[in-house]
C-alpha cells in the first residue's frame, strides 16, 4: 500500500542539510565590519573547547552586532588531545576573527583537567586555575561574563562553570557583573532568557562553527546548529514563557539564565524572565547588568 503521509517529503528534506560536504566552501575571513569603541562594555565569554564559542554564541554576536559591546572568548582550554592543540588554537582564532570576538587564553597553553575530579582532589593545582581566571577578571573588568551552568552534562564544561564562580568568588565585594550561564551538552532547569537569531547570525554561527574542521569532521555541529536552535524555541516557548501559553513566532533560539554577580554571589533576576526578539533593543535590556 502506497504511503500518504505529507511528512514525508520534510523529514526527507533535512536528509541532506545534515550531510557533511565538502563541497561547502569555507567562507572569508572578510567577514562585514563591526566597529567596537575602545570603552566599550566589555563581554568576556568563557569556553570550556574551542568550538563553544560558536555553539552557545547567539547573545554575544548580537550584543557586538547591534549595541556594539566588546566580546572576548576565554579559551579554557585547548581540548583534551595534546597533538590536536595547536591545531585548535589556529582553528578558533580563524572562527573568532569571522564573528569578530577577541580572543585570549586562559593561560599559556590552556588549562589542564579542568573538571569537578580536578576541583575535588587536587586543590592546589584547582586553586591556580582559578587565579588565572580571576586575573582575566581583575584585567578585563566585564560587564557580562558568559559560562556554562553547572548541570552541562560533560566535565570540563561542569569544571568550567565551578572555575568561573570560584574565581568570581575571589574579587572584590564591590565587583559586580552580569552572569549569563549557557547550555549545549546539557539542558538549564530554569532557564530564563530566549534570544531569537536571525537567519543570518544562525549562519554565521554555522560558518564560524565550520572554521573548527577538525571537529566538524567528525561530527557536523554546524550542521546540526540550525536544528538544535529551532528545537530551543520549543523548550524557550514553555520554559521561559509560561506552560500552555502561546509560543513567539522565532525560527531560532537560543536559552540562557541571567543573573547578577553582586556582594560575592548569584543574585537572580525573576522580574527579567523574558523573550528577546530580532530587533529588540539589546542595549537598553543589558546595559543596567
Amino acid at each position: 500500500m502506497a504511503r500518504s503521509n505529507p511528512y514525508d517529503a520534510i523529514a526527507a528534506a533535512y536528509l541532506p542539510l545534515l550531510q557533511p560536504s565538502a563541497a561547502i566552501p569555507l567562507p572569508s575571513l572578510a567577514s562585514a565590519s563591526f566597529p567596537v569603541a575602545l570603552d566599550a562594555p566589555k563581554v568576556l565569554l568563557f569556553s570550556p573547547h574551542p568550538d563553544d564559542e560558536c555553539l552557545t554564541g547567539a547573545l554575544p554576536l548580537r550584543l557586538l552586532r547591534e549595541s556594539q559591546f566588546n566580546v572576548v572568548n576565554v579559551a579554557v582550554t585547548l581540548g583534551s588531545n595534546r597533538a590536536r592543540r595547536g591545531e585548535r588554537w589556529q582553528e578558533l582564532s580563524k572562527a573568532c576573527e569571522y564573528l569578530q570576538f577577541g580572543l585570549v587564553l586562559s593561560q599559556e597553553g590552556g588549562l589542564e583537567a579542568v573538571n569537578p575530579k580536578t576541583r575535588q582532589n587536587d586543590p592546589k593545582a584547582w586553586q591556580e586555575a582559578v587565579k588565572a581566571i580571576a586575573h582575566l577578571l581583575q584585567c578585563h573588568q566585564p560587564q557580562i561574563v558568559f559560562c556554562p551552568h553547572g548541570g552541562d552534562r560533560h566535565p570540563t564544561h561542569i569544571g568550567t562553570h565551578d572555575l568561573v564562580i570560584d574565581a568570581l568568588a575571589q574579587m572584590p565585594d564591590d565587583f559586580t557583573c552580569g552572569l549569563i550561564e549557557t547550555e549545549y551538552w546539557g539542558a538549564i532547569a530554569n532557564p530564563n532568557l530566549m534570544i531569537e537569531s536571525s537567519v543570518e547570525d544562525v549562519a554565521d554561527l554555522m560558518a564560524a562553527t565550520a572554521f573548527h574542521e577538525g571537529e566538524v569532521s567528525r561530527n557536523p555541529y554546524h550542521l546540526r546548529l540550525p536544528a538544535w536552535m529551532a528545537d530551543n524555541v520549543r523548550r524557550g516557548g514553555e520554559l521561559v514563557g509560561s506552560a500552555g501559553g502561546d509560543v513567539p513566532a522565532f525560527a531560532f533560539a537560543t536559552l540562557y539564565r541571567w543573573q547578577r554577580w553582586q556582594k560575592g554571589q548569584k543574585q537572580l533576576l525573576p522580574e527579567k524572565s523574558q523573550w528577546v526578539a530580532c530587533g529588540d533593543d539589546l542595549g537598553k535590556i543589558f546595559q543596567s547588568l
